[in-house]
Formats: structure tokens, sequence, C-alpha cells
């Protein structure tokens, strides 16, 4: 038997998701920190944006609440990652 998805709990699901999320960051212009990799940088409205991750938790991290609360940032679920609306 071969699954279709990655089951939830698993070392390769936690892969799969980092991969995931990283490729969605660096497409929306964060830099992932070369010391830890769970953590990416992206400087918005000339401030520093941070997001960090452990397993599927996230904390996005801005001087400036609208940053976090208005651009929708936000975790859907482990397939999706991430949404952002870019204003």
């Amino acid at each position: 038997m071969k699954l279709k998805k990655a089951l939830y709990g698993t070392l390769q699901a936690a892969m799969l998701f980092w991969r995931t999320l990283t490729a969605k960051l660096v497409d929306m212009g964060f830099e992932i920190n070369p010391y830890d990799r769970c953590v990416a940088n992206k400087l918005i409205e000339g401030k520093q944006c941070t997001i960090l991750w452990h397993v599927d938790d996230l904390k996005v991290s801005h001087c400036s609440s609208w940053v976090v609360t208005s651009r929708g940032v936000r975790q859907r679920s482990t397939t999706d990652c991430l949404l952002w609306k870019e204003a």
C-alpha cells in the first residue's frame, strides 16, 4: 500500500511540511536563516517580519500588528501551509 499524502506525525510528513513551507516563504520574498532553518525574515514597511515554526506551529512577529493580522498571515492546513495576501 502506498499513501497519496504524508501521514501526520511521521518524519516524512514533517519534512514535507518544512519543504513546502520553506518554498512558499522564499517565493514570498522571505530569506531563510542559515543558522536556524525554521526561521524566515523579510523587511516589510522597513521593519523586520519574522516567521518561525516548530513542527506545524507557526509564530509571526512584526512591530506592526497590522502586518500580522490584516495582511492575512495564517496557517490553514499542512497542504496550504500559508496564505499571504499582498496588499
